[in-house]
């Protein structure tokens, strides 16, 4: 495993280097850049931007920057200025001409819209959570309030500069195809029951975000809920829909843990864990048939029908990789970038170690094998081992353990 306290490469200096002056026009240079309200994945979307779109940059501000295209005004990710992201969705790719595509209320495309309904009919999904999840909204100055309150007197931009990012070869683009299907797997999983509480959904939401700031898929429009079991779970789905379980928290005595249990979730986003199998084993299918011709099925070719059928056993292998667990690597993998993303997002990474040595003496509290006892036992060796070979400015990290009781502490 590399050493992920290190100076950081690939795209993190690209961003470092991506300097654009005030009042110069710039061109898109990535696929699907979304334009939002505000300089944060949590604002909802204004439109969608082609690659070769010319923008007018206004202003930067941590990895965002404002611009105006035609009619619309907002903020574009930093990586929208980079290089390209191959992709055989079809629907990515479909019109290489620069075009900006306003985005509904709802704040998703509608090609997304298209997947996420087709595939929760054949997932035997939830349809009615699906809307839960297209107008899921943070209270914007509520969380600007929440980031200040954490931030005040400690220098986030020392913690940042002390624990760099680690390396990211993988793209975290994700295509309508792949969003779609994310929240079709989504749907299924929030069938277990979701807790509602509003207070405590938006203090998880809350430091989900600013975990999400601190990562290296700060772009990406993370969407967090409380399911409404007593077992020990979490799962996160492609596009970046994560779930944390009522069990979970439970168990939990800090922000700190809370922060490196969703970073370990956000990771598996980031890294594309899941759909990288899936990858190996065959080759992505192309979506313009699956979204464009098979709402007329009475018509469709046997060509067509293979396609439908290939999309289908994509959709549910990814959702039982999700829902029963991932390779053991890639959960090696999140619990790594997850310290790391909870560590620059000011919390101490041993927390992760805290919370698995409570779980390894906590019985068998989870249906997910990587939160069995054994499973557990052999993850806090490894997450020992790591923080032993990876020094953190602990002076400058916190627990906020009063904080968390307050939110938490009454389940």
């Amino acid at each position: 495993m590399k050493n992920v306290i290190r100076s950081a490469t690939g795209v993190i200096l690209l961003l470092a280097g991506c300097l654009l002056l005030a009042g110069s026009t710039e061109t898109i240079k990535r696929q699907r850049a979304v334009l939002r309200e505000g300089p944060g994945s949590f604002f909802p979307a204004v439109a969608e931007l082609s690659q070769g779109t010319s923008v007018e940059v206004q202003e930067q501000s941590n990895g965002w920057y404002r611009v105006t295209v035609e009619e619309y005004s907002g903020y574009v990710s930093g990586k929208a200025f980079q290089g390209e992201r191959q992709t055989t969705d079809v629907l990515t790719r479909i019109g290489q001409e620069a075009s900006v595509t306003e985005v509904s209320r709802s704040g998703v495309s509608a090609a997304v819209k298209g997947f996420a309904e087709r595939f929760t009919t054949r997932l035997h999904g939830d349809d009615s959570l699906l809307e839960t999840f297209y107008s899921y909204r943070i209270d914007v100055d509520q969380y600007r309030q929440f980031r200040q309150d954490t931030y005040r007197n400690r220098n986030l931009s020392a913690i940042r500069r002390r624990i760099a990012l680690p390396e990211q070869d993988v793209p975290d683009v994700f295509s309508f195809s792949e969003e779609g299907i994310g929240m079709a797997i989504a749907s299924k999983i929030a069938g277990i029951g979701l807790y509602e509480d509003p207070g405590l959904r938006n203090y998880v939401s809350n430091v989900g975000y600013l975990v999400v700031e601190a990562s290296g898929a700060y772009d990406i429009p993370f969407k967090f809920f409380i399911l409404d079991t007593e077992k020990v779970n979490a799962y996160s789905c492609p596009g970046g829909i994560v779930f944390v379980s009522k069990g979970a928290l439970q168990r939990m005595d800090n922000e700190a843990e809370l922060a490196c249990f969703l970073g370990h979730e956000i990771a598996h986003v980031a890294l594309r864990h899941g759909m990288q199998e899936l990858e190996k084993r065959r080759p992505m299918v192309t979506a313009d048939h699956a979204f464009m011709e098979l709402s007329n099925e009475i018509d469709m070719s046997e060509e067509q029908k293979q396609l439908d059928e290939e999309l289908e056993s994509m959709a549910l292998d990814i959702y039982e990789t999700i829902f029963e667990g991932r390779l053991k690597a890639y959960e090696d993998e999140a619990d790594i970038y997850g310290m790391t993303y909870a560590a620059r997002a000011g919390y101490r990474p041993v927390a992760l170690a805290n919370y698995l040595t409570k779980l390894t003496r906590g019985g068998d509290l989870s249906g997910n094998q990587h939160y069995t006892p054994a499973q557990n036992s052999e993850r806090l060796q490894k997450v020992r081992t790591w923080l032993q070979n990876n020094r953190f400015p602990q002076q400058m990290l916190g627990m906020n353990a009063e904080r968390f009781q307050q939110n938490v502490g009454s389940m």
